[in-house]
């Protein structure tokens, strides 16, 4: 029988509610709506980008982010709406380096700009952010066995939390997961395989079957490395 290994640390899967607010600030074009992201707090900006992958268990659609959607449906601006909607979220561990790079992609926009269009009355861009609520769940792990039967039962909600809040809104180097697995098991071959993942171009389904997957595949080479060790013992004892 094969000794599975103890965490450090266990591991408490936790999950989050939302209230989403409106923040009273509204764009009718591109100057407007420049402005304002330029102040807004880090929670809206956080919400416009990420709540269709909280919202929905499917892929939310070519412009997953608000703000290139607003840009695209309203504004007509395909080109803008197109690299907005590109950058690549993953390469940020902050939400104020997110704001830069968004704020620096839309001035060189307007430098070039022939014509600053407005949107249409009723279809003005409305900055909303969300309060997280954050509860823990009833499941607490110590193995990686344990690990992967609980996030086969927890809800989408606590993946998001785990995987999409940890690593910007809460400014983590890691999602969660990644983070235990190296820190308290010490598999560091999978933790970076897990971390290696990206979320957005993937359902939530997607997302915990792949990280499950890799689990699985993990304890598949423990076990093999475990009868190969015992295999050579054997050998070793039978030539003595």
């Amino acid at each position: 029988m094969i000794l599975e290994k103890k965490a450090k640390k266990p591991f408490r899967f936790y999950t989050s509610s939302v209230l989403i607010e409106i923040i009273g600030k509204k764009a009718h074009h591109l100057k407007e709506f420049i402005k304002i992201l330029k102040e807004i707090d880090d929670t809206s900006i956080f919400f416009h980008v990420h709540h269709s992958f909280r919202e929905y268990h499917f892929a939310p659609g070519e412009y997953s982010n608000d703000f290139a959607r607003w840009i695209e449906e309203d504004l007509e601006e395909s080109r803008l709406a197109e690299r907005i909607a590109a950058i690549n979220i993953r390469d940020f561990e902050s939400l104020n380096a997110l704001r830069d790079r968004l704020v620096e992609i839309i001035e060189e926009h307007l430098e070039n700009a022939v014509e600053i269009r407005k949107a249409p009355a009723g279809r003005e861009f409305y900055f909303l952010r969300n309060t997280t609520i954050v509860m823990p769940t009833k499941y607490e792990v110590h193995t990686l066995n344990e690990f992967m039967k609980s996030l086969q039962q927890v809800g989408m909600r606590s993946l998001y939390y785990h995987f999409f809040d940890a690593r910007l809104r809460l400014g983590h180097k890691y999602n969660d997961f990644s983070y235990w697995i190296e820190e308290n098991l010490g598999y560091k071959d999978l933790a970076d395989k897990i971390e290696k993942l990206d979320p957005y171009f993937m359902t939530m389904d997607e997302l915990k079957d792949k990280i499950i997957q890799l689990c699985k595949e993990k304890e598949r080479s423990k076990r093999l490395g475990f009868l190969g060790t015992l295999k050579i013992v054997n050998q070793v004892l039978r030539n003595k």
